[in-house]
């Protein structure tokens, strides 16, 4: 059916999705980033195939490699949870769309070193975006060339002070955690 404009008609809406754009700076070299949002078709060749300049992608425990015409190796679709270094050859800005936009994503970290997103556009303060229970779990978290470090004392110490969009994370826990951060 068409559902042009109609006088004092009315519509129901099953679902409204919100869509977001996303701007990644990429420069030389290694870049470590996530998505806050990623588009339906969310394999590898879809979202990188405005780039010509990158090499190669690598999450937690699985990479893809560009050989000129494609992509090989077992990361054929991006998760919207990880973070993901990008070898870039040259200098060059990632420009997308997705959705689902959800700040309240659940993540599932197990006991070691977890590679994740970080769910919303913007800066957040480490202690204001982490839920509490979890913080003494937490041993660092390692950003693209700076790190956060817990102390014994409940202090966060080192040169990362903030969680960004569009940033991925190395978060290294004690034990296995689920939690959402804490972006109210």
């Amino acid at each position: 059916q068409n559902y042009g404009f109609e006088n004092n008609g009315f519509f129901e809406i099953d679902a409204l999705m919100i869509t977001k754009d996303y701007s990644i700076d990429l420069h030389q070299y290694m870049n470590l980033i996530s998505f806050y949002v990623l588009p339906e078709d969310n394999s590898v060749s879809v979202v990188m195939q405005d780039l010509d300049n990158i090499a190669m992608i690598a999450g937690e425990a699985t990479a893809a490699q560009y050989d000129g015409t494609g992509w090989i190796g077992p990361l054929t679709n991006f998760d919207i949870s990880s973070g993901y270094w990008l070898r870039m050859d040259a200098a060059s800005t990632l420009n997308g769309t997705g959705f689902p936009y959800n700040i309240n994503r659940v993540y599932n970290l197990h006991a070691g070193a977890n590679l994740i997103s970080f769910p919303s556009y913007g800066s957040f303060h480490i202690p204001d975006a982490l839920p509490y229970n979890i913080e003494d779990n937490i041993i660092a978290i390692i950003g693209e060339g700076t790190i956060a470090m817990h102390m014994s004392n409940g202090q966060w110490g080192g040169s990362l002070s903030s969680f960004e969009g569009l940033h991925g994370y190395w978060i290294f826990t004690d034990e296995a955690i689920s939690f959402s951060y804490a972006l109210d």
